[in-house]
């Protein structure tokens, strides 16, 4: 099975508009936590920290878990009525509106291969082999580095391969 990193870049910022005919809309400014080509990489079940140059809006990405499940994943491709393989750009990029109704944050989602084993079976096959209980593991965190953070084994097994 083939596991994907998956991209979610910033395509457009939209400006506040009402819903409502004749009314004034609840917001006076765009979103100001993205603007445009900003980025957040959820690699392994987790946001990479280290490469994800965008805030994170909890709504956001609430609202993107099911589509990011569906993308971290291979699918089958969709049969044609002769059983061919249909060409379906949905497998590689697809769009997303966050939910915000009056200003929507538009993103652009594109799924990357993965080299290698996802970190949470490489994580598994681990804790299983070592009879582990728990384990520190996650994609990269700059962070690690400013709270003293050694102990990572994500880092470790990833730069054995």
């Amino acid at each position: 099975m083939v596991y994907y990193k998956v991209v979610a870049t910033v395509h457009k910022v939209n400006r506040p508009k009402s819903l409502t005919p004749d009314q004034p809309s609840h917001v006076a400014l765009p979103c100001r936590m993205y603007k445009e080509g900003d980025r957040i990489v959820f690699e392994d079940n987790q946001i990479n920290m280290a490469e994800t140059t965008g805030a994170l809006c909890l709504s956001l990405v609430a609202s993107l878990i099911p589509v990011l499940k569906a993308m971290q994943r291979s699918v089958e491709p969709i049969l044609d009525e002769n059983g061919l393989a249909v060409s379906d750009s949905t497998q590689k990029v697809t769009w997303f509106s966050c939910p915000d109704a009056e200003r929507p944050v538009i993103l652009m989602i594109e799924r990357i291969p993965v080299k290698g084993k996802p970190g949470w079976i490489i994580a598994e096959e681990l804790a299983k082999s070592k009879s582990l209980d728990s384990l520190h593991f996650h994609a990269p965190n700059p962070n690690d580095e400013l709270n003293n953070i050694h102990d990572n084994l994500w880092e470790s097994v990833i730069q054995e391969d």
